[in-house]
């Protein structure tokens, strides 16, 4: 019964915004502070990860977040370089580990070991405007 329950408060919540209110859907996964329960948050994960939500993009979301989780001033890094980090961010395949973890407020230990760009970040880390 269990298994039913988190089905219709998860998938079943994200399957209808993705199909009624895609705009809603896009907005519930750009929003980090909004209380989920945890099936819509796991929900939310899996369909992040499955490129599901149109029009989400990390490097706008979750991009920012992690670069002030490893203390990197965004300004500090070339714009080529930047842009690169972005691509990189795009085509992750750990988007909705990155989006809980940011949801989380995870720290840089935790985000080293999935973040693509972890490294960059670290090497770019604590950079002073």
């Amino acid at each position: 019964m269990e298994r039913l329950s988190d089905y219709i408060q998860g998938e079943r919540v994200v399957r209808e915004l993705r199909q009624h209110a895609p705009e809603a859907l896009e907005e519930l996964a750009s929003d980090l502070e909004q209380p989920l329960n945890p099936p819509l948050e796991k929900a939310m994960a899996r369909s992040l990860d499955d490129r599901r939500v149109r029009g989400f993009q990390p490097a706008e979301v979750l991009m920012p977040l992690m670069m002030e989780t490893f203390e990197v001033n965004p300004q500090a890094i070339a714009k080529e370089e930047l842009a690169s980090l972005e691509i990189v961010c795009n085509r992750c395949e750990e988007v909705g580990r990155c989006w809980q973890a940011m949801r989380g407020h995870a720290d840089a230990d935790a985000c080293s070991e999935f973040c693509p760009n972890a490294k960059t970040f670290m090497a770019h880390g604590t950079d002073e405007a």
